[in-house]
């Protein structure tokens, strides 16, 4: 069994993404770590646009409401409001752990340098605050209760799940032979 997870702060930083790829590069010019070439990526935020990803089977479908009951369940055990599921916000989040699937990538920046605020603006969203979780589960038969549990036993992830503010989610989950990618997005929406 592998699992891996991964959690951007609550609060977006558009030079977080540029800082971080600067940063990378460097590493990697510095130390000639290279990176496997990617197939290219034409218009990468328009998918984003024009998606209309449905799930990927019956049964993920069903994992995608599962993560939503269990996190709303995490929420009302803390006295807060449920998380109302936002169609678009889904399809965001589905179309991206596809994209990691594809790209056999894992990270909150896409094979193009897309962040996560980008994608979600890219969709049509207005969103004053944004936050993503992700999870990565290989050769286990229970992603869904392996992603809501390591993101609550995770302070950064904990926190956009717990986030009073938070109103809105989309849950995405693309399966590549035996391994799930899990993409979660929290917002509040722009009135």
């Amino acid at each position: 069994m592998s699992l891996v997870c991964r959690s951007v702060p609550w609060r977006s930083h558009p030079r977080l993404g540029r800082i971080l790829k600067v940063g990378l590069l460097a590493f990697s010019l510095t130390y000639g770590v290279g990176q496997p070439a990617l197939p290219s990526v034409a218009s990468p935020l328009n998918v984003y646009r024009t998606s209309r990803l449905t799930p990927q089977s019956r049964n993920v479908a069903t994992m995608e409401q599962q993560v939503l009951q269990q996190v709303n369940h995490q929420r009302q055990q803390h006295g807060l409001p449920t998380l109302r599921s936002n169609p678009t916000l889904s399809r965001v989040a589905r179309t991206y752990s596809q994209q990691m699937a594809a790209y056999n990538i894992y990270g909150h920046i896409g094979p193009s340098g897309d962040t996560h605020r980008q994608r979600v603006e890219a969709a049509g969203l207005r969103a004053s605050l944004i936050g993503e979780n992700l999870m990565k589960v290989g050769h286990n038969r229970h992603p869904v209760a392996l992603s809501v549990t390591g993101w609550m036993n995770s302070a950064g992830h904990r926190k956009n799940i717990l986030l009073p503010q938070m109103t809105e989610t989309g849950v995405g989950i693309w399966q590549r032979g035996s391994t799930y990618y899990v993409t979660q997005l929290y917002m509040v929406p722009k009135p």
